[in-house]
């Protein structure tokens, strides 16, 4: 009788471990929150979020095209008290998503206010604030007359 209660709780922690191990695989394989990888949909309102720390950058759009459903990659990244979201097209080679807008937000930025943005077409243009987007607070996005250029990268940064 002994024994039988002896392999019993064997096979229970054998089956213990094993559970914590699937567990910790399936984890591992998990993409941390401060950095994803997403496809782009088009005539979809989508939203994709990273967080570090007290802040969180989140990307909202509308797409009107995508030839691929091109990956994205989005991160936010601390540095010296500085937070950085960097949103980017993992795919050089077009054609490239259109968006009817976009908006991109850094929440928990000191005072509601970025340090930092940067809007970037695919020719390796920097586009210009309040030309082609509008900055509001923690804030980038698209302007009224927005003419669906195609985005490469956005970066936003805040304290």
């Amino acid at each position: 009788k002994h024994s039988e209660k002896m392999h019993t709780q064997v096979r229970a922690a054998l089956l213990l471990v094993l559970v914590l191990a699937a567990l910790a695989s399936s984890v591992a394989q998990e993409e941390p929150p401060w950095k994803i990888t997403f496809h782009i949909q088009k005539n979809v309102d989508s939203v994709h979020e990273v967080k570090l720390g007290s802040h969180a950058c989140q990307f909202t759009y509308r797409a009107a095209n995508t030839a691929h459903e091109e990956a994205w990659e989005m991160e936010i990244t601390e540095k010296h008290g500085e937070f950085t979201c960097l949103i980017k097209d993992q795919d050089p080679t077009p054609p490239h998503a259109t968006f009817y807008g976009f908006s991109a937000h850094m929440f928990g930025a000191k005072d509601d206010v970025l340090t930092l943005d940067e809007v970037w077409d695919h020719e390796g243009g920097l586009m210009l604030a309040d030309d082609s987007y509008l900055v509001e607070g923690f804030t980038v996005r698209t302007t009224s007359h927005w003419d669906m250029r195609g985005v490469a990268q956005i970066t936003i940064k805040s304290e």
